[in-house]
């Protein structure tokens, strides 16, 4: 039986001193010139998903912890893709990383159980995957029965990066609640997560669950509210980079240990050969650009104060 998976997250964190991990999402249009091929061809698409991906992995095994490889655009390219998908797993693992698997799965009953056993179970599959919980426990138990089992986590969605969300997420209740005893919804599923990955077989020897939670950080006072109420949650922190969260609004996430979060960075480091200032200093190179990126990403953390002494 392996290592506690957020025993075994948090060791690499400390040992790099980057609480981080690269998110894989490979678009055909922005791939570098060399790999573009027709997303309509799904075997030269999966194909080219699978150089660029094990390119990106090479690159940046050095440097974090994990990978987070979003499951949808390599199941866009049907069989083939999903193919690509879990031979990148393996060559990750190969290179030392912990891999989360970018599923977001969310169903109930049997069909819960089949979910934790294709996305989850096995040799082939990461070492974590994300969910969405709307459905109540009986979506995430199956995974988390998993989790149990083969000492893999989840991270269950609480509050997502895109702003779009906030009609769901910070909804308060509906009218004709008690004043004052309304709460976003967002704190709601916090709460669920929070007893979801309570037991203490799911506890590893960090203090930590191997169930997680994805939080984005957004205001200082709500970020700090929702780590106030997950003390023993890994978070999950998405929307660095592209998509506007600083490293400083991150650190919200973080305990009192200075522990308790992995930020990732998905278009700003794998695509960093489109930006003008990386693409002049990696020369061209997009591997080059890729690495940079990778590093001024950790950098970035350090200085905002989230590694780990």
């Amino acid at each position: 039986m392996g290592e506690h998976f957020a025993d075994a997250l948090l060791a690499r964190i400390r040992e790099l001193r980057a609480p981080a991990a690269v998110g894989l999402d490979p678009l055909a249009a922005r791939l570098p010139p060399e790999l573009r091929v027709d997303p309509d061809d799904d075997v030269a698409a999966a194909a080219a998903f699978e150089a660029f991906g094990r390119g990106v992995i090479d690159t940046v095994a050095p440097l974090v912890p994990a990978i987070k490889i979003n499951s949808a655009f390599f199941e866009a390219q049907h069989e083939h893709g999903v193919a690509a998908y879990f031979r990148l797993i393996a060559h990750a693992r190969q290179r030392g990383l912990l891999v989360i698997g970018d599923v977001k799965r969310g169903d109930i009953g049997s069909t819960a159980a089949l979910y934790a056993r294709g996305h989850l179970s096995g040799r082939a599959a990461p070492d974590a995957v994300t969910l969405a919980g709307y459905l109540g426990e009986n979506a995430v138990r199956p995974f988390v029965d998993v989790c149990r089992a083969e000492q893999r986590g989840v991270f269950v969605l609480v509050r997502p990066s895109d702003p779009g969300a906030d009609e769901v997420h910070e909804f308060a209740g509906a009218a004709g609640a008690t004043p004052g005893s309304a709460r976003p919804f967002y704190r709601h599923m916090a709460s669920l997560v929070a007893r979801w990955g309570s037991d203490s077989d799911l506890i590893g020897r960090s203090g930590y669950s191997c169930v997680g939670a994805v939080v984005a950080a957004k205001d200082a006072a709500s970020t700090r509210a929702l780590r106030d109420a997950m003390p023993g949650t890994l978070f999950l922190v998405p929307g660095y980079g592209a998509q506007g969260a600083t490293a400083e609004a991150c650190r919200n996430c973080l305990n009192a240990d200075g522990l308790g979060a992995i930020v990732n960075a998905s278009r700003s480091v794998i695509f960093a050969y489109l930006d003008a200032g990386v693409a002049e200093r990696g020369g061209g190179d997009w591997r080059r650009c890729v690495r940079l990126a990778c590093e001024d990403f950790v950098a970035d953390l350090r200085r905002a104060g989230l590694a780990p002494a």
